[in-house]
């Protein structure tokens, strides 16, 4: 356990195999923290390139920690981590091919001290265009400054005004878990779900904003996101790992349900999510039989296990995927 002499940990979950990328997230961190008291603790998740490799050096220091795991994920690693910052008043997490560009570890600190419960800042992401704030296509789905109030104009603080819930179900991937730091001390039991194989970061978001008083922000960009190494985000047709990332989506639509208060509208959502994730699951298992490739029948298994309501609407949900596709091939010229 950390003392309170440690200001804000930063959770670091760590699986490469290219170098050079913890070390220059790292240096990113500890060149950000000024004056603050920093811990950051470095969860080697069984990585092939041992995390000593790239930072050895850097734990004399006394600020840098190396935790170790057997392989569980990030969910776990960051777990992990969290267990290991206990009694630290403020935390926030960074991965391992990402870097801080601007201070964020400053102003999260600046407005968690000021009794905000959640600091949360824009980002930028390698291939994506725009920043996460103006991902949406909506305005309703981005964070638009003059809706909410600005509370410190020299450090672009502002307060959100609004259902934070209700941005986060409608778009979750408005912040990003790089440029979000929490009081540790007033939610020392929230975890990240280790059933998931991704979307992880959306469930650990939402039940952090259920338990929320106050949320601050600034649309200054604090970080430069690298692509990340995870096999189920580049999951297509194709690949193994695409029945494995739709069943996930059953599974998290289903646990957002079951473990969030929500409003009859944000249920409607979630419930129209699920709706798509079960056909999206259905198509693939479908594809890979039409296409005659391997299919994997325990994580059919699992998932109609998992979801018997989705196993019971098979059958219409064939018929859907057949009716829209007819409908998409009868709107080409």
């Amino acid at each position: 356990m950390v003392s309170d002499r440690w200001r804000v940990a930063v959770v670091i979950p760590y699986f490469q195999r290219e170098a050079g990328l913890l070390r220059q997230c790292v240096q990113s961190v500890l060149e950000a923290r000024g004056g603050m008291r920093v811990r950051v603790f470095v969860v080697d998740d069984g990585s092939p390139l041992p995390a000593e490799d790239e930072i050895g050096d850097l734990e004399d220091g006394g600020a840098v920690s190396i935790v170790h795991q057997q392989n569980a994920g990030p969910a776990a690693a960051r777990n992990a981590g969290l267990d290991h910052v206990s009694g630290t008043p403020f935390v926030t997490f960074l991965d391992s091919d990402d870097q801080w560009t601007g201070p964020f570890l400053e102003d999260a600190v600046r407005a968690l001290e000021q009794g905000y419960d959640l600091f949360v800042g824009d980002s930028q992401r390698v291939g994506v265009s725009g920043t996460r704030f103006n991902w949406g296509r909506s305005a309703g789905d981005n964070i638009c400054l003059d809706e909410h109030r600005l509370v410190d104009p020299q450090h672009e603080l502002y307060e959100f005004v609004g259902n934070f819930v209700d941005l986060l179900v409608r778009r979750s991937n408005v912040i990003s878990a790089n440029t979000m730091a929490y009081r540790l001390d007033r939610f020392p039991d929230l975890r990240f779900p280790v059933s998931l194989l991704h979307g992880e970061d959306r469930l650990f978001k939402l039940r952090l904003a259920a338990r929320l008083d106050r949320v601050a922000f600034s649309p200054r960009v604090y970080a430069d996101e690298g692509e990340g190494v995870n096999i189920f985000d580049k999951s297509g047709w194709n690949t193994e790992g695409y029945l494995g990332l739709a069943g996930n989506y059953v599974a998290l639509s289903q646990m957002i349900l079951d473990e969030i208060p929500l409003s009859a509208r944000q249920k409607a959502l979630v419930r129209a999510q699920l709706g798509k994730s079960r056909r999206g699951f259905l198509a693939g298992v479908l594809h890979q039989l039409r296409q005659g490739k391997r299919l994997d029948w325990s994580v059919v298994i699992k998932t109609f296990r998992n979801d018997p309501v989705g196993a019971l609407l098979v059958a219409p949900n064939i018929l859907r995927l057949m009716t829209d596709r007819l409908m998409n091939r009868g709107d080409r010229p």
